[in-house]
């Protein structure tokens, strides 16, 4: 099996009914494309804004992490704004029986359909409600079809018969592969992965001429068919992997399980995020080298230039000096030679002296060219050394750019949408960024071992410690309590600290006394509250390397100085929240020596940091984090 770098058409279909229907009453609110990316943000009824990416010949999938915004709006985006951006997706389907995904979508009486394909040569697109092109991100003449302005849109070919449900076909469609496997890729138009697994499950060689298969073989191929396929529509994903991402699909993979592969599942856009952004870095990484590769070339070739280059200075001074030495050393002797044969032989050489010039004027001029000659090879070793440092100045200015491309695209995991914190011991912690994600997080992550926290103000996080069965310390308690304190409102007013109360999940209930009411956010606690005393509103913010790449870390300031390569300390104050960003990424970067680690922080999203600062801020103090050196042999590492 090839390493897979495309949804296939059961992928698509397993997205659509798992992840795509939950779009529909969805509004586009804004489109942006860039770099043969295309995403919209999109709000969701009752699940809030999320942002859907679509990448033509490969993937669609939503995202966490999307690129960030270009400084130019494409023409395609600008397209797709003036025709529906503000509209309702009312289906999300396929196009045929292939890897076509259709969103049709309503703007007041206008309809629309959004098309991507993800088959190779792939377009996106925009059409009326008759299909004629309105806009695409690229017009092209194919022979059995033209994607221009205005044009009828004509999907590429694709079977006429359903690979999955339709088996009746199976035993002739097989004959046309040479053995069973391409058969089934080929002549039942399965995915390559889904093909392989059938056969697997099926205990049937993939080798196999399919005129040799038996009825009870063709049997057991079609009952693995639908059983995979009714599989791949439970809304799980599987991600194999050995050192690197290898596939995914939405079948649990017993074949690369048996070849070695480690397998992770989980949600369908989860997955394919991970995937697809990993083999993004990848490619950019590839791409890099290839960069560094030519370049280092030119420069060695450069370099050899000028090593032969010197030497040849080299030699003509030496050869020069050697000449000039000799006839200065027996310059009688010499003299007369010329007078006889009118030329001088000296070391086997024959030596023409120009005339009306006495010998030593001539033995002068030798001297003059060795010296001279001496002056271009040192010049030369002087280029040389001058293209040794431009060497290592293209390496190391390509290391950086490697860095800030591997921070631009890392992948946060689920939790990094709420405020959240490791604490010393391990304990995950996570609050709400405001009423609608304090109701998530109590009511999705919630259990009654763990910890619900809040603190002693209104307005301020409800913060959930995740126990999974162990038991906090007296510093994680603290470590989480400053989440609900310093992203309270009492870091707005000013003060200096605040108190923290703390129960378990079992005390907490959305069920008010009979004839009251329970606010957006807000919680009944019920039964004896333990407090956290004293929690200063002193935020530490630092960077740390998770999985090779950036992220801000924020908690105590002792904790986070010990996690970070390089961190900041914060206090309430008059800053807006942007401009404290901007000089936080400007100081880190100019704290940290080593060129990787400067292009990491350099390629930290600025809004990742806003959204880590409280609120306006001051800066206390910024220093190197005792990770600085973890971060420099990690980065020497890559």
């Amino acid at each position: 099996m090839k390493r897979k770098t495309s949804m296939s058409y059961l992928d698509l279909l397993s997205w659509i009914k798992n992840s795509g229907e939950g779009l529909k009453g969805s509004t586009i609110n804004n489109i942006y494309y860039k770099d043969g990316l295309l995403w919209m943000k999109v709000k969701r009824r009752g699940a809030g804004t999320a942002v859907l990416i679509a990448e033509p010949s490969r993937r669609v999938h939503l995202t966490e992490s999307p690129p960030e915004a270009p400084e130019r709006l494409h023409p395609f985006a600008g397209g797709l704004r003036k025709y529906i951006k503000g509209s309702k997706v009312i289906d999300v389907s396929t196009v045929g029986h292939d890897r076509v995904l259709k969103l049709e979508l309503a703007k007041g009486d206008e309809r629309y359909k959004l098309i991507v394909e993800l088959v190779p040569r792939g377009v996106a697109l925009l059409t009326d409600k008759n299909d004629t092109i309105l806009y695409a991100n690229e017009y092209k003449e194919m022979k059995d079809r033209v994607i221009k302005r205005k044009e009828k849109y004509v999907p590429p070919p694709s079977p006429d018969f359903d690979p999955f449900k339709d088996l009746n076909g199976l035993e002739e469609r097989i004959k046309k592969g040479k053995d069973v496997v391409r058969g089934l890729i080929i002549g039942q138009k399965l995915p390559a992965d889904f093909a392989e697994e059938v056969l697997f499950r099926a205990g049937v060689e993939k080798s196999k001429k399919p005129k040799e298969l038996t009825s009870e073989e063709l049997d057991k191929i079609k009952q693995k068919i639908k059983e995979v396929f009714e599989e791949s529509m439970e809304g799980t994903f599987y991600l194999a992997y050995k050192e690197q991402p290898f596939a995914f699909m939405p079948f649990e993979p017993t074949l690369l399980k048996a070849e070695g592969y480690e397998i992770d599942k989980g949600e369908p856009d989860r997955v394919l995020d991970k995937y697809f952004s990993a083999l993004e870095v990848e490619e950019t990484e590839e791409s890099v080298e290839e960069m560094v590769s030519r370049e280092k070339e030119r420069i060695m070739r450069s370099m050899e230039e000028q090593r032969k280059l010197a030497e040849q200075y080299k030699q003509l001074s030496e050869e020069y000096a050697i000449l000039a030495t000799e006839i200065a050393s027996n310059l009688y002797e010499y003299e007369e030679m010329l007078k006889r044969e009118g030329v001088l032989r000296v070391k086997d050489k024959e030596l023409k002296v120009p005339k009306g010039k006495s010998l030593d004027e001539y033995v002068r001029e030798l001297f003059a060219k060795s010296k001279e000659y001496e002056k271009k090879y040192k010049r030369a070793l002087k280029a040389l050394e001058e293209l040794q440092r431009e060497l290592e100045r293209v390496e190391e200015k390509i290391r950086k750019e490697m860095a800030k491309e591997r921070a631009k695209r890392r992948k946060k995991e689920w939790y990094e949408k709420y405020h959240w914190i490791i604490t010393r011991n391990g304990f995950l912690a996570i609050g709400g960024r405001d009423a609608s994600q304090n109701e998530s997080v109590v009511r999705r992550y919630l259990e009654d071992e763990d910890i619900f926290m809040h603190a002693e103000v209104q307005g301020a996080p409800a913060v959930v410690l995740k126990l999974e069965g162990r038991e906090p310390s007296e510093e994680d308690l603290r470590d989480a309590a400053c989440i609900t304190a310093c992203y309270s409102k009492a870091w707005k007013d000013g003060r200096a600290s605040v108190d923290v109360f703390y129960v378990k999940g079992a005390q907490v209930s959305k069920t008010p006394p009979s004839g009251q009411y329970v606010a957006k956010g807000a919680f009944i606690i019920r039964g004896k509250r333990e407090y956290v005393r004293d929690i200063p509103l002193r935020l530490g913010i630092g960077v740390e390397l998770y999985e090779g790449a950036p992220r801000v870390i924020v908690g105590p300031p002792d904790l986070v100085s010990k996690r970070s390569i390089v961190y900041a300390i914060l206090a309430p104050g008059d800053s807006e929240k942007r401009k404290v960003a901007e000089r936080l990424k400007k100081l880190w970067a100019s704290k940290v020596s080593h060129p990787e680690l400067q292009g990491l922080i350099e390629g930290i999203k600025e809004d990742e940091i806003v959204q880590r600062i409280p609120g306006k801020a001051s800066i206390l103090k910024v220093s190197v984090g005792a990770h600085e050196e973890v971060g420099k042999r990690a980065s020497a590492q890559r």
